[in-house]
C-alpha cells in the first residue's frame, strides 16, 4: 500500500504532531510505501521513508501552492492521503484528494490547532472543508514515550504500554486504510 502522510510538523519541530508523525512514518514502512509530505528545512530522516518538505521561509500563498503541488506529485497513485490537523495542510489535502481521487483518513491530533481553528472563521471554514472530504476521522493517539532518565529505574512497564498501544493504534489504521482502498 502506498501512504502520503501530510503533517504540518515534524522533526526536529517539537509539537505533538512531530514524533507522531515520525513514529507512525517509521512503523508503516515496515510494510508500506510511506511518503511524508512537510514543512520544514531539514526534517529528520527515516528508513525506507521518503520526504517531501516545503520550506516554511516562503510566505503563505506561495508555501501553500507549492505544498499542494508536491501532495498531487506525490499522490499520484496514492492508495490513502493520511493527514494530520492544520489549516495549512488540510487545504492542500482536500484539493489533492479531490484531483488524484485518494481517500482521506484525517487525525486530529493537534488539539491546539483544532481549538484555535474554532476561534477563526477561515481556519474553521477549511478544516469544515477537510473533514467532508475525509472518508475517517481518528482522534486516538497512542501513549506518549516514556522519559528514560539517567540514575532512574528503567521504566519497562511504561515503554511495554507504550509498545502495545502503537501495535493497536497501527492495527485500527490499517484496518482503516484496507477498507477505503479495498485492499
Amino acid at each position: 500500500m502506498k501512504i502520503v502522510l501530510a503533517t504540518p510538523l515534524y522533526p526536529p519541530d517539537i509539537a505533538e504532531p512531530a514524533p507522531y508523525a515520525k513514529e507512525l512514518a517509521t512503523r508503516l514502512a515496515k510494510t508500506d510505501e510511506v511518503i511524508i509530505v512537510t514543512y520544514g528545512h531539514i526534517p529528520e530522516d527515516v528508513d525506507g521513508v521518503r520526504m517531501r518538505a516545503v520550506s516554511k521561509q516562503r510566505p503563505l500563498p506561495f508555501r501553500l501552492i507549492a505544498y499542494t503541488f508536491a501532495l498531487l506529485r506525490t499522490a499520484r497513485d496514492a492508495d490513502i492521503l493520511y493527514m494530520q490537523n492544520g489549516p495549512s495542510v488540510e487545504l492542500p489535502v482536500a484539493i489533492a484528494s479531490f484531483f488524484r481521487r485518494t481517500p482521506i483518513v484525517m487525525r486530529i491530533g493537534d488539539e491546539a490547532a483544532h481549538t484555535y481553528a474554532r476561534t477563526r472563521p477561515q481556519l474553521q471554514a477549511i478544516e469544515r472543508f477537510a473533514l467532508r472530504r475525509a472518508k475517517e476521522v481518528v482522534t486516538d493517539s497512542p501513549d506518549p514515550r516514556p522519559e528514560i532518565l539517567p540514575f532512574r529505574d528503567h521504566p519497562v512497564a511504561e515503554l511495554d504500554a507504550f509498545e502495545r498501544s502503537w501495535e493497536t493504534h497501527i492495527a485500527g489504521l490499517r484496518e482503516t486504510f484496507r477498507a477505503l482502498c479495498h485492499v
